[in-house]
């Protein structure tokens, strides 16, 4: 079976929670066997700098996300 590309993109404003997702969300798929590519754009160079920097204070940060964003999951077809 050909493999299709699933692209998950993460958007929002500033500061509002979109790495430390990214993050939840890329070790939740490759802990369940799913193959990940991870593309950090312009702010990190590279995978494991981005690792390193979201995973300070993890804990604290998902507890903000939660008190203060609304999380809408939208699926679209390209």
């Amino acid at each position: 079976m050909e493999n299709r590309e699933l692209v998950i993109s993460v958007s929002g404003k500033t500061n509002t929670g979109k790495s430390r997702l990214t993050l939840l969300l890329k070790k939740f798929l490759r802990e369940n066997g799913f193959e990940v590519r991870f593309d950090g754009g312009v702010d990190y160079e590279n995978e494991i700098e981005f690792d390193k920097q979201i995973s300070k204070n993890l804990e604290q940060a998902i507890e903000t996300i939660k008190e203060t964003s609304v999380i809408t999951l939208k699926e679209e077809q390209i």
